[in-house]
């Protein structure tokens, strides 16, 4: 019975200083922190799709349908997040390549019917940092583009991006000291 009686004086300890903290208003959190997104594509259903989810989340879209006209919005702002559309006119392969080869880091993600395992292999061989499957299930678009939101925002974008040429060249056999080639 003692131990019940402390468990339920701490319990309302507890519940009491939660009640009591000032609270935080989670629209100007929200506007603290909003997601800015660029959707690469020429799919209509696809960037309207987009657009509703951005709306309910808040989330600010910009829509390129040309891999040259998303490299100038991206010359011109920083955008965090890249939503490529697998079905686009160009390569996706390129264009992604093309966008992480730019100065500032953006974490890219390729919309695709095929979303699985091996695909996610294959964006991440090209600078990219997820796969997300279509049509849009809106929760999984949410919940990608979140985890995508913080991975850019804990500085991991920035060594993400194309891989730097090595300034030294590789050893040749026999070239360590000790060594018989």
């Amino acid at each position: 019975m003692f131990w019940w009686l402390r468990l339920q004086e701490t319990w309302m300890g507890l519940t009491h200083r939660k009640t009591n903290l000032p609270r935080t208003d989670d629209r100007s959190q929200r506007q603290q922190e909003s997601i800015s997104v660029l959707l690469v594509s020429q799919d209509e259903a696809l960037r309207h799709s987009l657009c509703a989810l951005g709306h309910v989340y808040r989330w600010e879209i910009l829509t390129a349908t040309t891999r040259e006209m998303a490299i100038e919005i991206l010359k011109l702002r920083q955008m965090p997040l890249v939503i490529c559309d697998e079905d686009a006119p160009e390569d996706w392969k390129k264009t992604i390549r093309s966008i992480a080869f730019l100065p500032q880091s953006t974490c890219i993600l390729l919309a695709s019917h095929n979303a699985g395992e091996v695909l996610q292999k294959e964006v991440r061989k090209h600078h990219g940092y997820d796969a997300i499957a279509k049509p849009l299930r809106f929760q999984e678009v949410a919940d990608r583009v979140s985890f995508a939101w913080a991975w850019y925002k804990s500085g991991c974008a920035s060594w993400w991006g194309p891989p730097q040429v090595p300034s030294l060249t590789p050893p040749f056999p026999g070239s360590f000291p000790g060594k018989n080639g």
